[in-house]
């Protein structure tokens, strides 16, 4: 058997999981028993990545926890919750709360992005098919065993006592395993025909087919268009569904050749759906942290219907006032936002981050899949992918190392060094660091000092002399090369200093006897000439 415990803490979402977390602790101070049921204990029992509904389910009254769930911030109850430590902060708070009286239910959108529904344990009994069923209270297995599908008929205790504990009265978790999906008796469909458009999702997302007899009810029930009897409330209940899937496209496909697109709205049914561009939307979604196409979806349903028809759906389908005006306000709001963001005023970077900060993911996204012009483009690409990491790498922990402390000066120097790197005028981090000093006022640390020479140590009085080394003896003169007369070497200088070695004469011998043959020649000349005269 499956470790739910495990489960619920390794695929639910950390939004989800702490949502888990601060609904049991509410219900456990309440003294209520708190299940969690339905879609999120069929996706963790089949292994799906992504856990899609937060449904639960109380034995009591489920306004005793509303109310305590808080309307502004919410706030750690006194009793904690088991896994929990105690007097832990919730930073999350309840955004909105759509209440359903009739079924004494509600659901609820928190400021971390999770939507959650809970809902008293009921009995319901259908007097007559297709009109809403008598609701009375009952016990956590009654109201499994009245539920669609067996893979939806499965539950997880939330209680202390319990917690992690399968309640699968109708073996669901088998169905799961089989990959069918299995009405609980033959009256399902006509009871309650949304169930026949729960089914056809379902089975798309998770690849299921219908078993035997399940196929047998759904057949009968095509048959007898038992669709057309769906209440308004219910027909937007799974057109919000559907617009909730990975691929809404996928669903209103098949829907449309089943024929059963007019038991959701005839307006949607005699209009043109653009199923390709639901693709596109989830493909861009993919790539934004955080995003949720569900107004985009809605959007793209209805952007070839008139205006009257787009309030009347949004008002259907999405109900919440604030997110009726958001999702009719889009396109308009686009359109502004995309003028603003090519002006040359906003070409630097910086400008292109300050004007795009603060503005719903959703309108970002809308820009990228409807608005044609590049530049809008690339600037809310820049926006969304590569800004973020520049300022992930912003020095923090280095300026505070400088000595520089946290608080809103450092954050504001901070903000303006990210601002300078997105324009380009820091490009390094020399570059960054200087600057950060020059912002701050912090000087440049001094130079290190010098090392100063180690002195040898002085040998004790008594200790033997060690010998100096022997100095190098001269190197011996170089043999003269082959050919040539070998030069006669330098005498050595004298050791007196004031004394200076003579230089020997150079060819002094052959000198005198060219003189003294020069001498006897001039003086037989002279007597040569005396001769003459005589």
């Amino acid at each position: 058997m499956s470790d739910y415990n495990f489960l619920m803490e390794s695929r639910l979402s950390p939004e989800q999981f702490q949502v888990v977390r601060h609904v049991s602790r509410v219900a456990v101070e309440q003294g209520l028993n708190l299940y969690l049921v339905g879609g999120a204990v069929r996706d963790l029992t089949y292994g799906q990545q992504t856990v899609r509904d937060l449904d639960f389910v109380t034995e009591g009254n489920p306004q005793r926890i509303v109310r305590h769930l808080g309307g502004g911030e919410a706030e750690a109850p006194r009793t904690a919750a088991p896994g929990a430590p105690a007097g832990e902060q919730v930073t999350f708070k309840v955004e909105s709360t759509r209440l359903n009286q009739r079924l004494n239910s509600a659901e609820i959108q928190f400021s971390n992005g999770v939507r959650i529904e809970i809902a008293m344990s009921r009995h319901e009994a259908y007097l007559k098919p297709g009109y809403p069923p008598e609701v009375s209270p009952a016990m956590i297995f009654e109201d499994l065993k009245r539920r669609d599908l067996s893979m939806n008929a499965i539950a997880v205790s939330l209680h202390p006592n319990s917690r992690g504990l399968l309640l699968d009265p109708t073996n669901g978790a088998a169905d799961i395993e089989k990959h069918e999906s299995r009405a609980l008796h033959s009256r399902s469909f006509s009871d309650d025909p949304s169930r026949i458009y729960r089914l056809l999702r379902l089975d798309l997302r998770l690849g299921f087919k219908p078993e035997e007899r399940t196929k047998g009810y759904l057949q009968a029930a095509l048959e007898h268009k038992y669709w057309e009897r769906m209440e308004p409330e219910q027909q937007g209940r799974e057109l919000k569904a559907i617009l909730q899937e990975e691929s809404p496209g996928r669903v209103f496909k098949i829907l449309g050749e089943q024929r059963l697109l007019a038991g959701l709205d005839k307006k949607v049914a005699h209009g043109k759906i653009p199923l390709d561009r639901f693709a596109k939307i989830r493909a861009v979604a993919q790539t934004v942290q955080g995003a949720d196409p569900y107004l985009l979806n809605f959007f793209c349903l209805v952007q070839n219907l008139p205006a009257a028809q787009r309030s009347r759906l949004a008002k259907k389908i999405i109900g919440d006032s604030k997110s009726v005006s958001t999702a009719l306000g889009m396109e308009r709001a686009a359109r502004k936002l995309a003028q603003a963001l090519s002006s040359s005023k906003n070409a630097l970077p910086s400008r292109v981050y300050k004007l795009l900060s603060g503005q719903p993911k959703n309108l970002l996204l809308f820009l990228l899949i409807y608005h044609p012009q590049t530049t809008v483009q690339n600037r809310v690409k820049s926006y969304l992918h590569k800004f973020p990491l520049i300022r992930a790498r912003l020095p923090r922990a280095e300026f505070q190392a400088m000595g520089m402390k946290p608080g809103p000066k450092f954050e504001q120097i901070l903000e303006q060094i990210f601002f300078e790197q997105l324009d380009g005028k820091i490009n390094t981090h020399p570059q960054m660091i200087k600057r950060l000093r020059a912002l701050s006022g912090i000087k440049e640390p001094p130079p290190p000092p010098r090392p100063k020479p180690v002195k040898a140590a002085k040998a004790p009085k008594g200790a033997p002399k060690v010998p100096k080394a022997p100095e190098k003896p001269p190197e011996p003169p170089k043999p003269a090369k082959p050919g040539k007369a070998a030069k006669s070497a330098k005498p050595a200088a004298s050791a007196h200093p004031a004394r200076k070695a003579a230089k020997p004469a150079k060819h002094a011998a052959p000198a005198k006897r060219v003189i003294a043959k020069h001498k006897k020649k001039k003086k037989e000349k002279i007597k040569k000439k005396k001769k003459a005269r005589s």
